[in-house]
């Protein structure tokens, strides 16, 4: 895959439009609209202004970075989404977006569905950049895969590149409540 095919995929593949994210403020206090870049899950909860889930098992990559807040492109009034990625190198990635839209808030563009999974007591649908014309095979380990579901009016998307599905499901599994 072409580097301006992976960086396109990513871009597609967020939760929130990259004009947001560098809108967003750097340092690590809210700005009065509750959105910013936040040092610690539980200063990212009180600006999300819902309860969020932190990943537990991140399989030995680090967060590299701020957990963002930003809004929710699809419902512009008060939804949140939170995000979080981890992973120091751009081969091997997990990420977190929840919002309390209770849908997607973007688009993540073609992709082929791989099946569902049992993830936090209910069934996400699994799918992955792969498979169509110009793409690799599914079976590959260096795609994209997304896993989606939604419980509480609260959606999430787990996502992964250079990972198995398997990795992703139990990165998925082991979210736990923030603090």
């Amino acid at each position: 895959m072409r580097w301006n095919q992976i960086v396109a995929t990513v871009v597609t593949a967020g939760a929130v439009s990259a004009a947001s994210i560098v809108t967003m403020a750097i340092p690590a206090q809210a700005q009065p609209s509750g959105l910013g870049m936040f040092g610690s899950w539980k200063a990212a909860q009180s600006a999300a202004g819902f309860k969020l889930l932190r990943p537990t098992r991140t399989y030995g990559h680090v967060r590299n970075g701020l957990v963002g807040v930003t809004r929710c492109e699809v419902k512009k009034s008060t939804s949140r989404v939170v995000v979080a990625n981890y992973g120091l190198t751009p081969f091997s990635t997990l990420a977190l977006y929840q919002n309390n839209s209770g849908r997607a808030c973007s688009t993540m563009g073609k992709v082929k569905v791989l099946g569902k999974v049992k993830v936090d007591g209910t069934t996400g649908q699994l799918t992955g950049k792969c498979g169509m014309a110009g793409l690799r095979s599914c079976k590959s380990t260096k795609i994209f895969l997304f896993l989606t579901w939604s419980r509480h009016g609260i959606y999430y998307v787990a996502s992964s590149f250079g990972q198995s599905s398997a990795t992703l499901t139990g990165f998925a599994n082991g979210l736990h409540p923030v603090g």
